[in-house]
């Protein structure tokens, strides 16, 4: 998470996790994995050794390019991944979606993603495309992650903790919380119920909502909005324990535009309401 959240939302979720029982082990790096009496047993680099039942490995990926020697293809070497253009195209008759596609974004530059959600939409783009369609990738894919029943975000765009963030927080309710939104939708699946939706005209609440306030050390980061900035343009949103917003976030990163006033924007997310 450190990679993705803030320092401040970083240092608050670890703490929240050590008090549901989680054993949270900081800058430890996996020597060795061996199998030793019905057990996984992991030797870190400073000598530890944590004995486990089960191992589940989350740390990313690297896109398999060894087609692109002998096809010829172009490499990208800053992101890695097949170098595509904005039709998702790497050379004449040939395409690339998903992880292993590093694209044009004609909103935020080049990128290469690795979200479900992308995989689905550039999946079905190039398909279209091989046909003919010649359209551009323009979908801002999301993604989702749950840290128990409580505490639950998605994120869109470029969500790296080391751009500048601004943000803004409420106090949650009981329907805040990854649980009641799965059982409100009736799917765990969020990506699925997000990709073809559109903010039409995302505009602020007609409700007049207290005016929001960037909390202080020591609060309670309930539910909120994280704006990440690049050249104080939007390129980046988190909505932390905010769900069924998704397509007004996609709209401020598509509009592109700077912002005076983050706390305004917020607005727009109704993150005030009870």
């Amino acid at each position: 998470m450190g990679k993705v959240l803030p320092e401040y939302l970083s240092n608050w979720t670890t703490d929240k996790v050590k008090t549901e029982g989680v054993n949270v082990l900081t800058d430890s790096v996996v020597k060795s994995v061996s199998y030793q009496d019905d057990k996984l047993e992991i030797k870190l680099k400073d000598g530890r050794v944590v004995k486990t039942d089960h191992i589940v490995a989350a740390v990313g990926l690297e896109p398999n390019v060894e087609l692109a020697k002998s096809a010829g293809l172009e490499v990208d070497s800053d992101f890695g991944g097949f170098r595509v253009n904005a039709e998702l195209q790497a050379r004449s008759n040939i395409w690339v979606a998903g992880d292993a596609a590093c694209f044009y974004d004609i909103r935020l530059g080049r990128r290469r993603v690795e979200h479900h959600d992308h995989a689905v939409v550039s999946g079905r783009l190039a398909g279209e495309n091989m046909s003919g369609a010649n359209k551009p990738y323009w979908h801002q894919s999301m993604f989702w992650s749950d840290l128990g029943p409580d505490v639950g975000y998605e994120a869109i765009g470029i969500v790296d903790s080391s751009l500048p963030t601004v943000g803004v927080f409420a106090k949650a309710t009981a329907k805040d919380t990854p649980k009641a939104a799965a059982e409100e939708s009736g799917t765990g699946i969020r990506s699925e119920s997000e990709t073809e939706a559109v903010a039409s005209g995302a505009s602020e609440s007609t409700k007049t909502p207290s005016s929001p306030q960037v909390p202080q050390q020591g609060d309670d980061y309930g539910k909120g909005v994280i704006f990440y900035l690049r050249d104080n343009v939007v390129v980046g949103i988190i909505l932390w324990n905010v769900f069924n917003r998704m397509p007004i976030a996609r709209k401020i990163i598509k509009d592109g535009e700077e912002h005076t006033d983050l706390n305004e924007v917020a607005k727009l997310f109704n993150i005030h309401e009870d």
